[in-house]
C-alpha cells in the first residue's frame, strides 16, 4: 500500500500532484462515488484520508503529528473569532473542518460558544466560535481575554458601524493581538476597508479563498509575540457550553491548566461538582492533559464561567439565591445552553434599573423538583429551549401557573425589557401628598392628593412612599379633578386617585410619578 504525507489541509490542484493524476480526473472518481468537489475546494486531513483509501487504496499520513505529551508553550495557541450578527463566523468554521453549525442554529444566530481544535504546520490550534450579539458581551470578553489571536470577521456587505469600532476600542484597551478578516469577496471583489495598525485578510468563507493563508498568518504572527499568556487566576478550565443529544444532557469544558484524573471535583465559586467521568472524542476517558476538550455527560453545573481542580482557600459554599418576596416577580429560567444562562444573568446583574424582579437560572431538562420549587417559591416559569414533559406541563396550566417558553435570548430580553421597563432610566415628572381620603365603591378609596411639585400624567407609572420606604409601585386607575376625568394635573392642583391594586391609602403618603427614558 502507498503512503503518504499531508499537512491538515491541502488543496485539490496539491492533492492530485502527490497523487499523479489530473483535477478533472479526481473530480470524476469522486463524483462516481456521490462525492461532489469543487476545483478550487481545500480539504482537510481526515477527507483526503478517506477519499484516498475509498478511491485508489492509499495510506495517508499527516505530516510531523506531534507525539510528545509535554507540550511546549510555542506549539498550540488560542483565536477567538468575533465579529457582528450574520458576517460568516460560524460558517468560516464550517469550511475548514467541514462542518455544518450554521445549518442547524436556531434563526440561524450563534447563541453558543463553539469550540474546535486542529493541527496546522506542527501547531495545535483552538477556536473558539463567539456568538455575535451584543447580549453576550461578557461571554465574548471572558473569552477574548485568554486569547492570543483575535480574529474579527467583517462582511464586505456591511458597511463599518459602531459595533465593529466598540470592538476596535475593546482590543486597543486590553493590547489584544488582532487580525481582521473582510469576509464574503466572492460577492464583492472591488470593495475595500481600511484600518491603522492592523493585520487584514480577504477571505471567502463559503468558498474557502484566503483561508490557508489566513492561518498562516496567524501562525508566523503568533511565533512573532513576545509574551504568550494562557494563565487565568485561580482557573483551571472553563465551561464552554451545554446542549441535549438524544437523552443526554452534555456539557463541553475546556481544560486550560493542570492534568484532570475521573471521580474527582470541580470547584466554582460557591459550589463544587463531581465527576465520574468525561470523554474525548466519544470515548470514555479517565485522564487527560491540559490544553483539552472534554465531553461530561447528565452533569448539571452552575451557572459560572471557570472552576479549579484543586480546591482553594476562597473556595465557600453558600446559597447564591435570596428570594425577594415584596412587590418582585421571581422568574425561574431553565436553559440547556450554558451560554445563554451566562449572559441571561450579566443582563440581569448589570441592569441600570431593576426592583421588580428577581431570577434564578439552572441548567438541563425542567423537572418535578423544579416545579415544587416554583411552587414554594411562586415563581414564574421561563424555559429557553428547556425540555419538559407533557405531564409537568399540564400540572402548570392546572396550577395556573405563569408559563413562557423561548428559543432565542433576544426574545427573552426583549420580554423583560418591555414588561418590566428595565434597563431605562428612572425621571420622577411630580410629587403627590395624600392629604385626605375619600370612600369610592365597595371598600375602595381615593386618594386626595395636592401636586407639590411637576405633573402626573395618568399613563406614569407611580411609586407610594411611608416615612422614606417604598410601599407600591404600579399604576393609576382612575385620575380626577372635582369629579371631572383629566388625563394629567400640574403644580399645586389637588385630584382625586384611585389606584389599581391598592387601597391602603392613608394620609401623609407621597406618591412620585415616573416616566422611563
Amino acid at each position: 500500500m502507498k503512503k503518504f504525507y499531508i499537512e491538515e489541509f491541502i488543496s485539490i490542484k496539491e492533492l492530485v500532484k502527490i497523487l499523479e493524476i489530473s483535477e478533472i480526473e479526481f473530480i470524476k472518481l469522486t463524483f462516481l462515488k456521490g462525492i461532489v468537489i469543487k476545483k478550487n475546494e481545500i480539504l482537510k486531513f481526515e477527507t483526503v484520508k478517506n477519499l484516498c483509501k475509498i478511491l485508489f487504496n492509499y495510506e495517508i499520513l499527516k505530516k510531523n503529528i506531534i507525539k510528545n505529551i509535554n507540550i511546549n508553550l510555542k506549539l498550540f495557541f488560542y483565536i477567538s473569532i468575533i465579529g457582528n450578527v450574520n458576517s460568516g463566523k460560524t460558517t468560516l468554521m464550517d469550511f475548514i473542518f467541514k462542518n455544518d453549525i450554521s445549518l442547524k442554529e436556531t434563526g440561524k444566530i450563534t447563541q453558543t460558544v463553539n469550540i474546535l481544535e486542529t493541527y496546522f504546520y506542527e501547531k495545535k490550534i483552538f477556536f473558539f466560535d463567539l456568538p455575535g450579539h451584543k447580549l453576550f458581551n461578557k461571554v465574548i470578553e471572558t473569552y477574548i481575554n485568554f486569547s492570543n489571536i483575535i480574529f474579527l470577521i467583517i462582511s464586505i456587505e456591511n458597511e463599518k458601524d459602531n459595533v465593529y469600532e466598540n470592538v476596535l476600542n475593546i482590543i486597543k484597551k486590553k493590547n489584544l493581538n488582532l487580525i481582521i478578516c473582510i469576509n464574503k469577496i466572492d460577492k464583492n471583489k472591488n470593495k475595500k476597508f481600511f484600518f491603522e495598525d492592523y493585520k487584514i485578510c480577504r477571505i471567502s468563507s463559503k468558498n474557502g479563498f484566503g483561508i490557508k493563508k489566513l492561518i498562516k498568518e496567524s501562525i508566523n504572527y503568533f511565533l512573532s509575540l513576545k509574551n504568550i499568556n494562557y494563565i487565568i487566576d485561580d482557573a483551571d478550565g472553563i465551561i464552554v457550553n451545554s446542549y441535549y443529544e438524544n437523552s443526554d444532557f452534555i456539557t463541553t469544558v475546556f481544560l486550560l491548566k493542570r492534568e484532570f484524573k475521573a471521580k474527582n471535583f470541580f470547584f466554582f465559586k460557591n459550589e463544587k461538582v463531581y465527576i465520574e467521568k468525561f470523554f474525548i472524542n466519544e470515548e470514555e476517558k479517565f485522564f487527560c492533559i491540559s490544553p483539552c476538550i472534554i465531553k461530561i455527560k447528565n452533569v448539571y453545573f452552575p451557572i459560572d464561567f471557570f472552576f479549579s481542580i484543586k480546591k482553594n482557600d476562597n473556595f465557600k459554599i453558600k446559597e447564591v439565591y435570596r428570594e425577594k418576596y415584596f412587590l418582585i416577580n421571581n422568574y425561574y429560567i431553565k436553559s440547556d445552553n450554558h451560554t445563554i444562562g451566562i449572559s441571561v444573568l450579566d443582563f440581569y446583574n448589570n441592569l441600570k434599573t431593576n426592583n421588580k424582579i428577581n431570577i434564578k437560572i439552572s441548567l438541563g431538562n425542567f423537572t418535578e423538583k423544579d416545579l415544587k420549587y416554583c411552587e414554594n417559591f411562586k415563581c414564574k416559569i421561563i424555559l429557553i429551549n428547556s425540555k419538559i414533559s407533557n405531564l409537568i406541563k399540564k400540572k402548570i396550566i392546572n396550577k395556573n401557573f405563569f408559563f413562557k417558553e423561548f428559543f432565542l435570548i433576544n426574545d427573552l430580553i426583549e420580554y423583560f425589557n418591555n414588561e418590566y421597563n428595565l434597563n431605562k432610566n428612572e425621571l420622577i415628572t411630580g410629587e403627590l401628598l395624600v392629604k385626605e381620603i375619600f370612600p369610592c365603591g365597595k371598600n375602595k378609596k381615593i386618594a386626595g392628593c395636592l401636586v407639590v411639585s411637576g405633573y402626573l400624567n395618568i399613563e406614569n407609572t407611580i411609586k407610594i412612599y411611608k416615612e422614606l420606604k417604598l410601599i407600591f409601585q404600579g399604576k393609576i386607575n382612575t385620575l380626577k379633578i372635582k369629579n371631572n376625568s383629566v388625563e394629567s394635573v400640574k403644580q399645586n392642583e389637588e385630584c382625586g386617585i384611585n389606584i389599581k391594586n391598592f387601597n391602603d391609602v392613608e394620609i401623609g403618603l407621597k406618591i412620585f410619578s415616573i416616566v422611563y427614558v
